[in-house]
C-alpha cells in the first residue's frame, strides 16, 4: 500500500515540476515580447514625431503604442542611431521627454512627470552618455 502511495505522490510531484517548467518558459516568452515592443518594426508603434541630429548620425523618435480597446501607451523617448531598429536600446529614462537638439549635436531633455505615478523619476546628470548621444538637461 505504501508503494502506491509514493508512486501516486512521485507522479503528482513530476506532474507539478512540469507545469511549474512550463508557466516559466511562458512567462519568459511574455518578458521577450515586452522587450521588444520597442523597435520599428512593431505593428502597433504610432511615432509622434522624430528628428534627425545636426551631424545626420542619429535621430530621436517620440512614440506610444496602439493598445487596442485599452487605449494608447503612455509616450516614451528614444534616441537611436538613423540604421537601427531597436528603440529600447536608447530609451529615455522615465521622468524626462527630449525637448530636441542642439548645435554642439547634443541631445537637450527637459523633466518631465505625466502622472502621478511616477515617483521614481531617474536622475540624470548634463553630459550623461545614452546610446551614444551626449544629453543637456534644461529646466
Amino acid at each position: 500500500m505504501k508503494k502506491w502511495i509514493l508512486i501516486i505522490v512521485g507522479i503528482v510531484l513530476l506532474g507539478i515540476i512540469g507545469i511549474g517548467i512550463k508557466i516559466n518558459s511562458d512567462l519568459n516568452e511574455l518578458v521577450e515580447v515586452f522587450n521588444s515592443e520597442h523597435s520599428l518594426d512593431e505593428p502597433n508603434l504610432i511615432i509622434l514625431a522624430d528628428s534627425i541630429s545636426p551631424n545626420k548620425k542619429y535621430k530621436y523618435y517620440e512614440y506610444q503604442f496602439d493598445k487596442g480597446g485599452l487605449g494608447y501607451s503612455r509616450i516614451f523617448w528614444s534616441v537611436i542611431e538613423k540604421k537601427e531598429n531597436d528603440l529600447g536600446k536608447g530609451l529615455i529614462p522615465q521622468g524626462y521627454k527630449i525637448i530636441g537638439w542642439n548645435e554642439s549635436n547634443e541631445l537637450i531633455l527637459s523633466e518631465w512627470n505625466p502622472t502621478s505615478e511616477l515617483k521614481n523619476a531617474s536622475e540624470l546628470k548634463n553630459g550623461t552618455i545614452i546610446n551614444g548621444m551626449k544629453i543637456n538637461i534644461v529646466e
